[in-house]
């Protein structure tokens, strides 16, 4: 095998940067977690204490365990602070220079259709009181396991997004790919949950129904939909094909700042899109400019290949978001 395990591609990498060492041991750590919480997902009904469970009582066990699991690693790697997006905030070591946010299973109530769910997380520079106060730019290093067929993470420290591979026989995770960035020959596919295009604002349903016109609308060329209803699932499809995600806020009680949170969804999945390559937005501001003024605050998310999120950003810069009367039901007011 010609892979390099994550540790030592780690140690290789933070070779005089003491905040790159750091941030590599948090990683080795997370990475350890992930294949505890890989094998219980994996086994599923055969954990012990799941026989009996109603499906609310399953998807709360599986969170529960897969949280315990990432905060034990965590605590014993060099972070001052664990906020969790279930479960608030954890003291870690007194001193240690990063800080942690983590959703630790993002998906879990996917686990009986089995699609794949996976953790999604970010490390930051500690600043006390005002470490999750920061805009996502401050970010040291992001990224996400996915636990599919394969057990994979896609990270990055800054320098490009690297994917590695979990070998299943050991757990032992090999970085199989170094520079991965978005294709530039893009699919043509788009992923959003339709069942809620009456909520959504002119902007996207117009973008939304341009898609859906294909070779016979504005775009001139036919999309495919992709839904998985898991976000981790979404972005490494997205980050391997390209194509673009659109989570909205809309008209809904509870979803008119977007439903994702900042800290815990958006801005990991901003940070390895932008450093593959791609964009991630709001609609109309980056991501990762966007401060915090909570840690479980909301926000609408569009990422992926950067022309299709670019072109989002133009829909809402146009008067009523560019929205069609039944006249044009065929074509759309407008070409790009």
């Amino acid at each position: 095998m010609g892979y390099q395990t994550l540790d030592a591609w780690l140690a290789e990498q933070a070779k005089g940067d003491a905040v790159l060492q750091a941030a590599g041991e948090i990683l080795n750590g997370l990475a350890q977690a992930a294949r505890d919480v890989s094998r219980m997902v994996a086994r599923g009904p055969l954990n012990p204490g799941v026989e009996g469970k109603t499906l609310p009582e399953v998807f709360a066990f599986f969170d529960e365990k897969a949280g315990e699991a990432f905060v034990s690693a965590l605590k014993a790697a060099p972070v001052a602070r664990i906020a969790r997006e279930k479960g608030g905030l954890e003291d870690g070591r007194a001193g240690a220079p990063l800080a942690v946010t983590i959703d630790a299973l993002n998906g879990s109530s996917n686990i009986d259709a089995n699609t794949s769910p996976g953790t999604l997380f970010a490390i930051w520079p500690e600043k006390g009181d005002e470490t999750f106060a920061q805009p996502g730019v401050a970010m040291a290093a992001a990224g996400f396991f996915i636990y599919g067929p394969r057990t994979a993470l896609a990270f990055t420290i800054g320098r490009g997004v690297q994917v590695a591979t979990m070998d299943p026989e050991t757990g032992v995770f090999y970085v199989t790919a170094e520079e991965r960035s978005l294709p530039k020959d893009y699919a043509r596919e788009y992923a959003v949950n339709a069942s809620n295009y009456r909520f959504w604002d002119p902007a996207v349903r117009t973008y939304v129904d341009d898609l859906i016109d294909g070779a016979d609308g504005p775009r001139e060329v036919d999309y495919n939909m992709r839904w998985a209803a898991s976000l981790v699932a979404e972005t490494f499809r997205i980050l391997n094909r390209g194509g673009i995600f659109l989570y909205p806020a809309d008209s809904r009680p509870g979803y008119g700042q977007g439903r994702l949170k900042l800290l815990f969804h958006a801005d990991p999945v901003a940070m390895i899109m932008e450093q593959a390559g791609g964009m991630a937005t709001d609609g109309q501001e980056r991501i990762l400019e966007k401060t915090p003024q909570a840690r479980d605050q909301r926000t609408p998310l569009f990422f992926g290949s950067r022309e299709e999120v670019e072109r989002v950003r133009q829909y809402y810069q146009l008067p009523l978001g560019g929205s069609r009367s039944p006249l044009f039901s065929k074509r759309g007011l407008f070409r790009f």
